[in-house]
């Protein structure tokens, strides 16, 4: 950049003045770190929104403040600044303003210790990882990755996991260890050494952070869920035969003030098939990519990662009719609920809101249940085409009401319109689901 004194008053004076009134900055706009490289500390800036410019400012072990326009990287599609002179112990403090359009924005302070081990960081796009990167699973197995698209919401140690599911070894339910293992559950499980406690109950511990592994390797298994929660692990009882899950209906339920979510996988001879699924609700942003062994297979899932929690959350409200609307409100701020679980329930203020639009009854409808389990016929009542001719012209879904509304939402802001938005939403290939048969990779994203 140039140099001199005239020029850096100036810019000094210009970022003083856009520090003192812009506006606070979203952190799901950008991504940011800094990479030591001998002496040299690269200050980073990756943006997601409308940026043109970024100004980084710093100061090095309480030095004078350095306020520097930042010079963009195409090769890594983010701005950086190079700090020189930097050693072990060096703390660099530091934050940025940069545009979204014509406003311009502040971030808080950030601050980097040279020399320190920080865990490993899983953030950034999912698309980011290269498929030669993945490690080779064992024969039937797939290499997985827990990904932190929080934009700094969240650390990697605040993201948690665990895998619930039968092995088919030996026909156990089972959780998966960081070595690849499925552990046989058991009641026993909930007073193990590690155990959690909510309340004075104590929980199973089946959990790991995105911190404790880059890769973990998942053999095969059956009806294998991996729950996923930010800030703090969930709190489920195991048992001899299977584990009891999250009960979205139960106001006494200990993760009903959690912020979790899941993904639903079977690996076995013939691959991996796995999805994720709006089918009980929303609890943040979620992508699921999935690359084969021979490279000829590479696809994701999931929620768009333009979209942001705040974001879904505001638009839900905006976009679908006033019978769905609390659905975002009544266990808000830490899901959106699906209608059963809502006023569309029995009982519930709309508990009729199919009614005499197909001789079943609105609970049966929205759960694919009851007295309505052929898989066609439920998804065209819910996509309102169920009076037509042609079921599977996806132009014509949610034309009209009664409507499942809420599955129209996951579509309408999920990748390629995939979404699991009700129990078979996979009729005429709408569902988020991916599936092959020499599976090499699987990477989950936590957005936010």
């Amino acid at each position: 950049m140039r140099k001199g004194i005239p020029y850096l008053l100036i810019l000094s004076l210009l970022l003083t003045c856009c520090t003192l009134f812009g506006t606070k900055a979203e952190a799901a706009d950008y991504t940011q770190g800094v990479e030591l490289s001998g002496s040299v500390a690269t200050v980073w800036f990756k943006s997601t929104v409308n940026t043109s410019w970024v100004d980084v400012h710093y100061k090095v072990n309480d030095g004078v403040q350095q306020n520097f326009r930042m010079a963009y990287n195409a090769s890594k599609s983010r701005y950086e600044q190079a700090i020189s002179g930097i050693a072990a112990g060096h703390v660099i403090t530091y934050s940025f303003t940069y545009n979204n359009g014509t406003p311009a924005y502040d971030t808080g302070v950030f601050t980097y210790t040279a020399g320190s081990t920080p865990p490993p960081s899983s953030s950034g796009s999912i698309y980011d990882i290269h498929p030669s990167s993945i490690p080779m699973p064992p024969n039937g197995a797939v290499s997985v990755k827990i990904m932190n698209g929080t934009h700094g919401a969240y650390t990697d140690q605040q993201i948690y996991w665990g895998v619930l599911g039968i092995n088919p070894v030996n026909n156990q339910w089972s959780y998966l260890d960081l070595n690849g293992n499925l552990i046989p559950i058991s009641s026993a499980l909930n007073d193990a050494p590690g155990h959690l406690t909510k309340n004075g109950i104590n929980y199973a511990n089946i959990y790991h952070k995105a911190s404790d592994a880059s890769w973990v390797t998942l053999p095969r298994i059956t009806s294998g869920r991996m729950f996923l929660s930010v800030g703090t692990p969930m709190y489920m009882k195991t048992y001899n035969d299977g584990f009891a899950g999250p009960d979205l209906n139960n106001p006494t339920d200990p993760n009903r003030d959690i912020y979790f979510d899941f993904v639903e996988f079977t690996i076995d001879a013939a691959g991996y098939h796995g999805n994720t699924t709006r089918v009980d609700g929303f609890g943040f942003p979620l992508q699921h990519r999935l690359i084969n062994i021979s490279g000829s297979f590479d696809q994701t899932v999931g929620e768009l990662e333009s979209e942001t929690r705040n974001g879904i959350f505001a638009k839900f409200q905006a976009e679908v009719p006033g019978a769905f609307k609390s659905l975002a409100t009544i266990q808000a701020p830490y899901r959106i609920v699906a209608p059963i679980h809502g006023s569309f329930a029995q009982g519930g203020a709309n508990a009729n809101y199919f009614g005499g639009y197909a001789p079943y009854s609105t609970q049966d409808i929205f759960r694919c249940d009851g007295s309505l389990t052929d898989a066609a016929t439920c998804a065209a009542i819910n996509r309102h085409v169920y009076t037509t001719n042609d079921w599977n012209n996806v132009s014509n879904y949610y034309q009209a009401a009664p409507a499942n509304y809420y599955a129209k939402f996951w579509h309408d802001h999920s990748i390629n319109r995939l979404a699991y938005g009700f129990p078979y939403d996979d009729v005429n290939g709408q569902a988020a689901y991916l599936e092959v048969g020499d599976p090499k990779g699987l990477i989950i994203r936590v957005g936010w």
